[in-house]
């Protein structure tokens, strides 16, 4: 029989108790499938309790826990089956309406046998679910409470850790959907921020214009060698990354009576540090180096939450009173760029001039006329003053004073690695600017075991500096 003759034999009745059957065991297999998820509901309950510890989730981390073990989600798995249900109804609705319109053929007491399967196979797969569950459950806790037993102390103190490193990635994300919120209730009523953007890229190409420029007449009056000329353009690329920062903020300058801008970018940076020691190229993060490391995390939690709850309430107070139009937005828009550019042209003056007195400090030392002594004392008496030639001989310990610490401070100053005061005292901020400068030496990595490296101005950090600095 041809395939039309076949098509055209099926009657329309034969069409509709296809399309019931079918119907029929859609809704009865997601009825079995709703009935599975209320009897092992108790279960699933309980497996939470235990799941959502910070002792098993120290356990996971380790791999103490298997991967299939970990995965005691009932709801997705549930999920999972009701959606091979659903897809597989949607294939056999279509094959029903093709045969409707004589588009295939199909023998009808096969096809009735196909709509059977598709009942008892999905039917197995749910009453397998319940099984597997109950045993997967079982062997879990017992696994967990066995490993827990054993290794207590150990998944203790790595629970707290974890739970310090979930809390600050958890305080910046918040921080930063706050700050979504607030840009996003701008622009519904202005142009504002648009505005200041494209104010923002051009000033940016004016800046590394400038820098390119400087670079450009100190390697025509010095000649330094490729080595020199190189460490040029990556002073160069610090001084782009930091002044972004500086340019962002004058961004949120019309809002810093109650936004400060830079305690969020000070809690991005933490989370950047952490992320940079504890997560892996795969972006997963290394529980062994988490739990091995004297890196104490846990020092940063209150800060980091404190700073992330203030920001949070700054930008919600800024967001409601944007939308009940209590801030006319609109009027702002070009006293803001006004503003906005003439403190960029501002910075761009003083930040082009660190630069050039950076580039001389480096480079290699000439005899100067008195007209080049008389200019460099001009600027040099507008900013940090430059350092010629030093050679640093020895290391400080944390707040001891010295005069080379000063020294210290004012290379690390016109290298932007440092902001604060010169004092001569080896200060938390003067060991932190030394521990960038390590990172971006490639003195360290960051990733060491052993921090104590970290921010201690030893031999090599010396070395290293000396070499730039001659």
């Amino acid at each position: 029989m041809s395939s039309s003759a076949f098509a055209a034999s099926l009657t329309t009745w034969q069409i509709d108790e296809f399309n019931k059957k079918l119907d029929n065991n859609r809704v009865q297999l997601l009825k079995n499938l709703d009935d599975s998820k209320q009897k092992l509901e108790s279960t699933a309950k309980e497996n939470s309790a235990i799941t959502e510890t910070s002792l098993f989730k120290a356990a996971s981390c380790l791999w103490a826990i298997s991967e299939e073990d970990q995965d005691l989600d009932f709801n997705k798995l549930v999920s999972w089956l009701q959606e091979t249900i659903i897809n597989e109804y949607i294939k056999l609705d279509w094959d029903i309406k093709r045969l409707n319109y004589g588009l295939t053929s199909e023998d009808p007491i096969i096809f009735w046998n196909t709509l059977d399967t598709y009942y008892n196979q999905n039917a197995q797969k749910i009453s397998d679910l319940e099984t597997d569950y109950y045993v997967k459950a079982t062997k879990a806790k017992e696994n967990f409470l066995a490993y827990v037993d054993n290794n207590k102390d150990l998944l203790n103190w790595l629970a707290v850790k974890l739970d310090a490193f979930e809390l600050i990635q958890n305080s910046a994300n918040n921080a930063t959907k706050a700050l979504d919120a607030f840009s996003w209730a701008i622009n519904k009523v202005s142009t504002l921020l648009k505005d200041l953007e494209k104010a923002r890229e051009e000033v940016e190409a004016q800046y590394e214009a400038q820098l390119d420029k400087i670079i450009a007449e100190t390697i025509a009056k010095y000649q330094p060698s490729w080595e020199v000329q190189a460490q040029y353009y990556v002073n160069k690329e610090n001084y782009m990354a930091k002044f972004r920062t500086e340019i962002k903020k004058a961004e949120f300058y019309l809002f810093s009576g109650i936004f400060d801008y830079e305690k969020y970018e000070n809690l991005l940076e933490k989370k950047a540090n952490i992320d940079k020691q504890f997560l892996g190229s795969d972006k997963n993060l290394d529980c062994s180096l988490l739990l091995t490391t004297s890196f104490n995390i846990t020092r940063y939690t209150e800060w980091v939450q404190e700073s992330s709850n203030a920001i949070i309430e700054w930008l919600n107070l800024l967001t409601d009173a944007i939308e009940d139009e209590r801030i006319n937005m609109s009027i702002l828009e070009t006293p803001s760029v006004t503003y906005f550019q003439k403190d960029a042209e501002k910075l761009i003056r003083n930040s082009a001039r660190k630069f050039r007195n950076m580039l001389e400090s480096i480079s290699p030392v000439q005899e100067t006329t008195t007209w080049d002594v008389v200019e460099e004392t001009n600027s040099a008496a507008e900013s940090t003053p430059a350092v010629v030639s030093v050679t640093f001989t020895q290391a400080f310990k944390k707040n001891q004073y010295h005069e080379q610490v000063k020294t210290l401070q004012t290379v690390l100053k016109n290298w932007w690695y440092y902001n604060g005061e010169i004092t001569g005292v080896y200060s938390p901020a003067t060991i932190e600017a030394v521990y960038h400068f390590q990172l971006k030496e490639g003195i360290i990595t960051g990733n060491e075991k052993d921090k104590s490296a970290y921010g201690w101005f030893g031999t090599a950090t010396r070395a290293r500096m000396n070499a730039l600095l001659q």
